[in-house]
């Protein structure tokens, strides 16, 4: 991260490793100190989409990076065609269907992830391609493992997605704050409404002409 910092200065507020069981807390605080974004990756990535409401720009391994761990993973099997299992969650992985030689193991939360990687082992798996909690279930089984590290290309990706998600953000708030300046300044009443005909704002004299607050208004379905 700090390599592709020196050739283009996104705005990075902070760099963290964190326990994964800290997750939560960790990008809690990040937002509290003012973060409108988080780039995270596989399980961390997950919980904070999962548990928070800021935009998470997900880190995924390219295929590039996908092929290198898979001839270190031929290294250390030894043979020519080893099984080699992939084990995560989806969101860390580019397409790998065009890789022949892996067999996939996914799960969709953190508590199905240690029964995925025995699954792997038990199925025959020479070598198993994971992260920290593949790697520790594969090592006590004796079978051989790999860490999921990447390189630059993946974090180029992630700061690159989160800079036009921030362009994204930017002109939508722009929009909005236009749309309150419309409504406020109107001088006609004004209800605003979403895609289900549930309201969202009222202006100031849709409120005098209902007799309402926007607060009693909005979630009501307009045809009530």
């Amino acid at each position: 991260a700090h390599n592709i910092l020196q050739e283009k200065k996104f705005e990075i507020q902070e760099m963290r490793v964190i326990h994964t069981g800290d997750t939560v807390m960790e990008a809690r605080r990040s937002i509290a100190d003012g973060a409108t974004i988080i780039i995270a990756r596989g399980l961390q990535a997950s919980i904070i989409k999962q548990y928070t409401d800021t935009p998470v720009v997900e880190i995924v391994l390219t295929a590039q990076e996908m092929a290198l761990l898979i001839m270190r993973a031929k290294q250390i099997a030894g043979k020519e065609k080893p099984v080699v299992a992939v084990v995560g969650f989806r969101n860390m992985f580019c397409d790998m269907s065009y890789f022949i030689e892996l067999k996939t193991y996914f799960a969709d939360q953190g508590a199905e992830l240690p029964v995925v990687v025995r699954r792997a082992i038990s199925e025959g798996a020479d070598v198993v391609i994971g992260g920290d909690t593949a790697v520790s279930i594969a090592t006590e089984a004796g079978v051989p493992s790999l860490f999921l590290s990447m390189t630059e290309d993946s974090m180029r990706q992630a700061f690159s997605m989160a800079e036009n998600m921030e362009y994204a953000m930017n002109v939508e708030k722009k929009t909005a704050a236009q749309l309150e300046t419309l409504l406020d300044y109107s001088y006609s009443g004004v209800i605003r409404l979403d895609g289900n005909g549930i309201i969202t704002a009222v202006n100031p004299l849709m409120e005098d002409m209902i007799g309402k607050t926007e607060s009693e208004l909005k979630g009501q379905d307009i045809r009530k």
